[in-house]
């Protein structure tokens, strides 16, 4: 790797990074917002994005040349992601009824990304290594209680997605100061 790829790299992570985490904390403030109606909100969102997606890996399949050695199946990642976009707007009820769930796997998804985090910080023999172990754990366990209880009403999926966004700012923070040191020291 060169220094330059390296900024690229860390560039790109810290822009992905930071914009899962503003988007968790959006999502929260729209649920403690407006918990009645942030579901069928976050829904015509998530089904308009869908759509969006099957629309871009459409227009890639059509836009590639066809070769054999490298099959393509974006015409069917955009049937699909338009199906499922199309279902989620026309059918938001449906939908609500299993998002805290997938919400809840969301941060379970996200609890063990930052229990990597904390494995690597920890390997890299960074102090910092306990406190995202810890934060791992915290959101592990009540995106557990979202998958668990769905039940448990959007606005403390409110308070855990923007829980959730401001510990990802302030890891990516620490990782920050962290990657720019390892870069200058290249």
């Amino acid at each position: 790797w060169t220094v330059g790829k390296m900024k690229k790299a860390v560039t790109s992570f810290s822009l992905d990074y930071i914009l899962t985490a503003v988007a968790f904390i959006l999502i929260g403030i729209l649920f403690l917002a407006d918990p009645d109606t942030s579901g069928k909100i976050v829904c015509y969102i998530l089904g308009g994005i869908l759509c969006a997606i099957g629309v871009v890996h459409m227009l890639s399949y059509f836009a590639t040349p066809v070769q054999m050695p490298e099959y393509n199946l974006n015409l069917v990642r955009a049937i699909l992601f338009i199906g499922i976009g199309v279902f989620v707007l026309a059918k938001p009820d449906k939908v609500m009824a299993v998002l805290p769930i997938v919400m809840g796997i969301a941060v379970l998804f996200d609890s063990i990304v930052k229990l990597q985090n904390a494995i690597d910080l920890l390997r890299l023999h960074q102090k910092s290594w306990l406190y995202t172990l810890v934060v791992a754990v915290v959101l592990g366990v009540l995106g557990g209680v979202m998958v668990g209880k769905p039940s448990i009403g959007y606005q403390f999926i409110g308070i855990v997605f923007v829980l959730n966004g401001i510990v990802d700012i302030g890891a990516l923070l620490l990782l920050r100061s962290r990657l720019k040191t390892v870069v200058e020291e290249l």
